[in-house]
């Protein structure tokens, strides 16, 4: 397969696509290539929009390919409608994969459209952080399908995690690519097996467009490293033993939300699962490896922790107390909520975890840059988030006091939110991505995925 080629042919995106434009791409696409193209309702969302997949290809396996799994993530949905095009245009390297592709954008539309302010710039961190949106774990489609793990149990998954359940049971995919985004960092991948040809094969992927490998720290602490920049999946298993080990217990935040697509098709069939993490914003330090000095790493870490809990101090203080303002279908408090809940055990689990001999080596820059600045965006994503429900709550009636509570909590997040945004920017020397590189890395994974599986 001449993958550069096929990498040519990607458009230059200057914007990311809104829910009702990919549902335009994808019946353009559908009218355009019938002979190759067709689509499927799978699934409808809690609001009731229809989930769209666009079918490719008659090969006897079959590739499931979701994108949106977080709805602040559209990478992946840029990615499945340039892969729509591409196997239309050019059906030789459909057939050439031997799968049937089931491609499906945006499986969490109703979520998307509350991230839409952003999707068509200014790409800045700022602006990133104040259009954010992310439901709480327990409402993700990634992390509500059914579990049962040593006294865990998850068993309500959404609408739209039953659409993916029920095309994993009717398919039984070889091949299942979640496509996710990071915000600030570099690439890295999850892979359910550790094949080191592939794992060199998608960190050259990144260096082919010029996209830092993350090289920082793992995105949770149980992850084991095939390779500089693939990890092995994350799972309910590894976090909730995980949790059990360091922190005696699984937190109750823990217990409400349920399994990834990995752990699922792991009950279903034999699956390659892959998941593709991209950032939109990337500063070089995140793969620089050479000795930061005066630093261990587990200085840095308990650094991170104790910046952690001051960046929560402002928030923690008056979020009890605005709570009882919110109503039920405000979307824009219950991540907030999830997140205060969970940070005590996450830290001290954390701070036992960097007790262990392999912290008491001198940090590398990437470590040092993803404990002190890449984790701050997750907080201002907090904070930015209680200021939207704050908002969200002030466009409807209330009682005079809860306008005066409202309004006052607004505006002590607000300045929290811009002292914590301009720490970040000053802190940082940030990079845009553009859409058209990280789209090439995506497509280039799945293509080297099923390359890789066709060898097997």
């Amino acid at each position: 397969m001449d993958i550069a080629r096929i990498l040519d042919w990607i458009p230059d995106y200057g914007t990311f696509y809104t829910v009702d434009e990919l549902d335009g791409q994808v019946r353009r696409l559908a009218a355009a290539y019938p002979q190759v193209i067709r689509t499927e309702v799978v699934g409808t969302s809690r609001q009731g929009h229809p989930i769209q997949a666009m079918i490719a290809g008659h090969g006897a396996k079959n590739a499931i390919c979701f994108a949106c799994p977080h709805p602040n993530e559209p990478i992946g949905a840029m990615t499945l409608i340039t892969m729509g095009e591409i196997m239309g245009a050019h059906p030789e390297v459909l057939e050439e994969t031997g799968f049937t592709w089931y491609l499906i954008p945006c499986i969490d539309p109703d979520g998307t459209r509350l991230n839409e302010n952003w999707f068509k710039g200014p790409f800045t961190l700022r602006n990133y952080i104040r259009g954010f949106y992310r439901p709480p774990g327990n409402k993700q489609v990634e992390w509500t399908f059914p579990i049962n793990i040593r006294g865990a149990r998850f068993d309500a998954p959404l609408p739209e995690t039953r659409a993916l359940m029920a095309l994993i049971d009717r398919l039984k995919p070889r091949f299942l690519f979640s496509l996710h985004n990071s915000a600030f960092g570099g690439a890295y991948w999850y892979l359910t097996d550790n094949i080191p040809p592939l794992c060199a094969k998608l960190e050259n992927a990144a260096a082919r467009q010029g996209i830092p490998l993350h090289l920082g720290e793992p995105e949770a602490a149980y992850i084991t490293k095939y390779s500089p920049a693939v990890h092995s999946m994350m799972s309910a298993t590894a976090m909730i033993n995980y949790m059990i080990r360091f922190s005696g217990g699984v937190p109750r935040t823990n217990m409400q939300c349920g399994g990834c697509s990995a752990d699922y098709v792991s009950t279903v069939c034999p699956c390659m699962t892959m998941l593709a993490e991209l950032p939109y914003f990337y500063d070089k330090r995140i793969r620089d490896t050479s000795s930061y000095g005066g630093m261990t790493r587990r200085e840095a870490v308990l650094e991170n922790i104790r910046l952690n809990r001051e960046n929560y101090a402002v928030l923690g203080k008056y979020w009890s107390q605005v709570h009882a303002c919110f109503h039920a279908d405000n979307p824009f408090y219950e991540f907030v909520d999830s997140c205060i809940e969970g940070i005590g055990a996450q830290n001290r689990a954390k701070d036992n975890w960097a007790r262990g001999p392999l912290f008491d080596k001198p940090a590398t820059v990437s470590e040092v840059f993803d404990n002190l600045y890449g984790s701050r965006l997750f907080e201002c994503l907090n904070v930015a988030l209680a200021v939207r429900a704050c908002g969200y709550e002030l466009e409807r009636p209330h009682r005079l006091d809860e306008v005066e509570l409202l309004t006052f909590c607004r505006e002590i997040f607000d300045s929290e939110l811009e002292r914590m945004c301009r720490w970040l920017e000053e802190g940082t020397d940030c990079e845009v991505i553009s859409i058209r590189r990280l789209v090439s890395v995506q497509l280039e994974s799945a293509l080297l995925a099923v390359e890789q599986l066709n060898k097997e």
